[in-house]
């Protein structure tokens, strides 16, 4: 209780201390500083990215930044770039300062300061080497409802070391405006209340995965501050540029500005990869424009995954492939990596879209050939037939080595849930025909906003499923 409290006094100080500093020189703070992984993927070389949101005028800003264990006055003084975005008639600056050549396994502490002032002070700890993980999965979080932030603030709870988010972050188009409204005040939050939310990103990195709803904006005519998941989002740039990405349309002066303040992150973020420990993760873009087998992207992830010596291998992508809900069911394209992702060894995949929780049994799947194309058989709703093979004597607490993949989708994070009615009914799981449904969904919750804790000690992994209250939901164990 005293360092929930000590926390929370030093939250509302720092709080404070942006706000009094800022307001000295004129300047209004429209997102606190927070947290990005950085173009860091291997765990070969570490970086952290600090960034923060202003009004029109324009500061002086550096950032210092020393191992939390120095004692001495030695800091590093890091750059700090601006961008400047007029978008919605309003000028806005757009601060970021890299912190690289970063070392494993430390805590460091980092200041804002503004000319010789600090105006933040905050500390986070770098990726492990080590071969034990704690980290947290949800998406559709990003709608400004009470359970996100109960979400956020149970997520606190849980001390991860970083966040998976799995795809639309903030509802209903991605726009920047949309950001600052429903996203930031939540995972920024000086409180630490499930009314609140709780203060994570200026302390642990979010991991980003592109849905839906963030490219909803693409059309600039309509919403001028559109694709701002490129804006705020700073990932891994190690992953090709596919034939398909989304791209901006409408006032062509808008259309250019954009290219140029969201650059390099357009659209290199979209697909990306990186290690945290003893985990592998590959991240996928899976909207609709996106052609799945599109062969730069599929051999750069074949080398991708093949080359890693990580004990596990986790894909994510928002639009799930194996689902029991009926909405969003036909759409199954992503079921076309299944036999790929089965040859490289892939443990799990994470999703979202459909805003409930889900998991399958460890499953196989193989695309049905169409005979006369020879190419894989799509339905023009998106729907994959083909062969299962489901390991039914998978049950994560006696039996615990999978034969196949988990599949789980995690989308409860704060929008409106979907198809309450079907939660822990097996009778409504039941989807068409047999090479397009079969029983391998072993959980479903539809009716609780809940999120995913994942935990990895070696060869050996945790899931839960927690709800709002912290309860559990769901529980498994999985074992090489």
């Amino acid at each position: 209780m005293q360092n929930k409290v000590r926390m929370r006094i030093f939250s509302c100080f720092i709080v404070w201390l942006l706000g009094a500093n800022l307001m000295a020189y004129g300047q209004t703070i429209l997102v606190p500083p927070y947290l990005q992984p950085g173009n860091a993927s291997a765990l070969n070389r570490e970086q952290k990215v600090i960034i923060w949101q202003t009004d029109s005028v324009p500061g002086n800003f550096t950032v210092l930044c020393k191992l939390a264990s120095d004692d001495t006055d030695k800091s590093l003084k890091v750059k700090v770039n601006a961008t400047k975005l007029n978008l919605l008639n309003k000028t806005t600056f757009l601060y970021r300062a890299e912190l690289t050549g970063l070392k494993f396994d430390e805590r460091y502490t980092y200041e804002v300061m503004l000319n010789t002032k600090p105006v933040y002070k905050g500390e986070f700890e770098t990726r492990t080497k080590k071969s034990q993980t704690r980290f947290v999965v949800f998406g559709d979080c990003g709608a400004g409802t009470p359970q996100q932030a109960q979400i956020a603030y149970q997520v606190y709870q849980q001390k991860p070391q970083f966040a998976l988010i799995t795809g639309d972050l903030v509802y209903s188009y991605g726009r920047e405006l949309e950001y600052r409204q429903r996203f930031f005040p939540y995972y920024l939050s000086p409180d630490v209340l499930p009314d609140k939310g709780a203060p994570l990103m200026n302390t642990i990195p979010f991991y980003a995965v592109i849905g839906n709803h963030d490219i909803y904006s693409a059309n600039f005519d309509k919403h001028p501050d559109g694709l701002a998941f490129f804006y705020y989002n700073d990932l891994p740039r190690n992953a090709p540029i596919p034939e398909y990405v989304v791209t901006p349309e409408g006032n062509a002066e808008l259309v250019k500005a954009f290219r140029k303040n969201a650059s390099p992150r357009y659209p290199g973020i979209s697909n990306y990869s990186f290690d945290y420990g003893n985990v592998h993760f590959t991240i996928l873009d899976a909207n609709s424009y996106v052609n799945p087998l599109d062969p730069k992207l599929i051999e750069w992830f074949k080398n991708d995954i093949k080359n890693s010596k990580a004990d596990w291998k986790i894909v994510s992508y928002h639009h799930p492939g194996f689902n029991s809900s009926p909405t969003h069911y036909d759409y199954q394209v992503m079921r076309l990596l299944a036999p790929i992702c089965e040859e490289l060894g892939v443990d799990m995949v994470l999703t979202g879209h459909v805003h409930n929780y889900q998991r399958t049994v460890p499953l196989k799947f193989n695309p049905t050939i169409d005979a006369t194309t020879n190419r894989f058989a799509i339905s023009d709703e998106g729907s994959v037939n083909g062969t299962f093979t489901l390991d039914t004597e998978f049950d994560g607490e006696s039996n615990t080595r999978a034969n196949g993949i988990v599949y789980i989708v995690t989308g409860a994070g704060g929008a409106s849930l979907y198809d309450k009615a079907i939660s822990d009914n097996p009778e409504l799981w039941k989807k068409g025909s047999p090479e397009n449904w079969a029983p391998y969904t072993v959980k479903l919750i539809s009716d609780k906003h809940s999120f995913t804790l994942i935990e990895t000690d070696g060869k050996k992994l945790n899931l839960r499923q927690l709800d709002v209250r912290g309860n559990v939901l769901d529980e498994i164990t999985m074992t090489k």
